[in-house]
């Protein structure tokens, strides 16, 4: 399984002021059950987020826990997403084009965010498939739920 991570839940993943689950998620990309996707626009907004963040991409990648998926092919997509239009509205519901574009280049299928309008586009099927997208929310509860070991748990959520 492959997964991002959006920058709105970041501030989760931390023993300082985090939340189970998302200290969770973290566990998981830590013992390597889930490798992490980072490219484009996306990865500089992770390295926006803080200190921590930043020294734990670092960590990851050394760990080769990490793929960073090139840019260039990211920010591609991410224009071919903004500029499709079906019958005259856009592709996608939410401003977070770079987020779907990673995905449908890296083929990672499991999203960590809380976004509700990104949640929608990431499960959309003309959007990803193959297999279709999963999100990890922590928005019903920021306790580890059984639906979050599940998805922790797929083996099927990285199309390579």
């Amino acid at each position: 399984m492959c997964a991002i991570v959006d920058a709105n839940v970041a501030n989760q993943l931390w023993e300082s002021g985090g939340t189970p689950a998302g200290k969770a998620f973290r566990g998981a990309v830590d013992h390597g059950q889930v490798p992490l996707v980072v490219g484009g626009r996306h990865h500089d907004e992770l390295m926006q987020s803080g200190e921590l963040m930043r020294r734990w991409l670092a960590q990851l990648q050394l760990a080769g826990r990490l793929t960073s998926v090139d840019s260039e092919l990211v920010n591609r997509r991410t224009t071919e997403l903004i500029q499709t239009t079906e019958q005259g509205a856009p592709v996608c519901g939410s401003d977070d084009e770079h987020i779907i574009a990673l995905a449908q280049v890296s083929g990672a299928r499991l999203l960590f965010t809380n976004d509700d309008a990104l949640t929608g586009d990431f499960k959309e099927k003309r959007l990803i498939d193959g297999p279709r997208g999963k999100v990890y929310s922590t928005l019903q509860s920021s306790e580890v739920r059984r639906s979050h070991r599940d998805l922790l748990r797929r083996t099927d959520l990285c199309r390579r």
